[in-house]
């Protein structure tokens, strides 16, 4: 019987074959994999708190488009159909707030109705107060009809004066209505009432309804709120929540030759602070995002300061037309 013996060559080839990695090759292997897997980790993380880092921004970049497109849609009808003049503006601002007048569509031009004391008279201008009352005016109807209600805000124009009327109550006299309003001497930063013992001229006097879109600031719940209609009772803004999560608003108006002030007033000696040359309001805010993050930001709150400027094109062209 023959035993075949395998080559000692060959039996060196088939011993490196088998055998495993070396203790260097191994350790290299998980060097490298760590390497890999801590590069993956921390692309991984990075990514995680990039994203929720854009998540946090976003909402606050949100929050202010929202605020942005609010006050532009607003202030862009100031001025409708209502020109201003040096001590009564249609864009206003004092403090916190920003008001902006002007005469609604609905969908014709709110109409104007001429004052009336129904009493076949000619004495002019009129004893101080009203016709119908101490704070009660009569004016004739339009095409036999009038749209002046309880909790509108009305011009009342009296030769070259200007007042608001909050009007709290009106009654259907047949040819004639009359509208009773609230005994204030202000209404939105702007003379009202009767003030400054205006006197009524029997034969240059209307009222017309106006529409009044208010914006101000609530400290106590860091809020910007809106408001577009006033109470009867008190003539002050019943507003909501525009956005929240605002920590600052600031507002304030700029006139003709780039100059700002925080207010229009036509009645001290500054004539560029008058209020028919108020060309834009400016709006100020810092946004802050409604939620922390301990992994974005280090934990600290996120917010951006936003700002806006809006010229109505209805003021543009009362500038140009002078």
């Amino acid at each position: 019987m023959t035993v075949r013996t395998m080559p000692r060559a060959a039996t060196r080839v088939s011993a490196r074959r088998r055998r495993g990695f070396t203790i260097v090759e191994l350790l290299i292997s998980l060097v490298m994999s760590l390497v890999i897997l801590s590069s993956a980790a921390a692309f991984a993380m990075s990514s995680w708190q990039s994203r929720r880092s854009w998540t946090l921004r976003e909402g606050v970049d949100r929050s202010a488009r929202f605020i942005g497109m609010a006050v532009g849609r607003d202030a862009s009808e100031a001025g409708v159909d209502i020109e201003s003049t040096p001590v009564f503006g249609t864009l206003g601002t004092w403090g916190d707030t920003l008001s902006i007048l002007s005469v609604p569509f609905d969908p014709d031009v709110a109409p104007t109705y001429r004052f009336d004391a129904m009493d076949n008279d000619t004495i002019n201008p009129l004893p101080p107060g009203g016709n119908c009352g101490t704070y009660c005016l009569s004016f004739l109807k339009e095409n036999g009809t009038f749209d002046l209600d309880a909790g509108d805000l009305a011009r009342l124009q009296v030769g070259g004066e200007r007042r608001l009327l909050m009007i709290t109550q009106t009654s259907d006299l047949g040819t004639h209505f009359s509208v009773e309003f609230l005994p204030v001497s202000k209404i939105l930063g702007r003379d009202a009432s009767l003030s400054d013992s205006l006197r009524i001229d029997r034969f240059g006097t209307a009222i017309q309804k106006l529409k009044a879109v208010v914006y101000w600031y609530d400290a106590s719940t860091k809020s910007v709120m809106r408001s577009e209609r006033l109470s009867a009772a008190s003539a002050q803004p019943i507003g909501e929540v525009l956005a929240d999560g605002v920590e600052s608003w600031e507002s304030s108006l700029l006139f003709v030759g780039g100059l700002e002030h925080a207010q229009y007033s036509g009645f001290d000696s500054d004539t560029t602070n008058d209020a028919h040359k108020v060309v834009a309001v400016k709006v100020r805010a810092k946004v802050m995002a409604q939620r922390q993050d301990p992994a974005v930001n280090e934990g600290n709150p996120v917010y951006r300061w936003y700002e806006w400027r809006v010229a109505p094109r209805n003021l543009m062209y009362e500038k140009n037309r002078l």
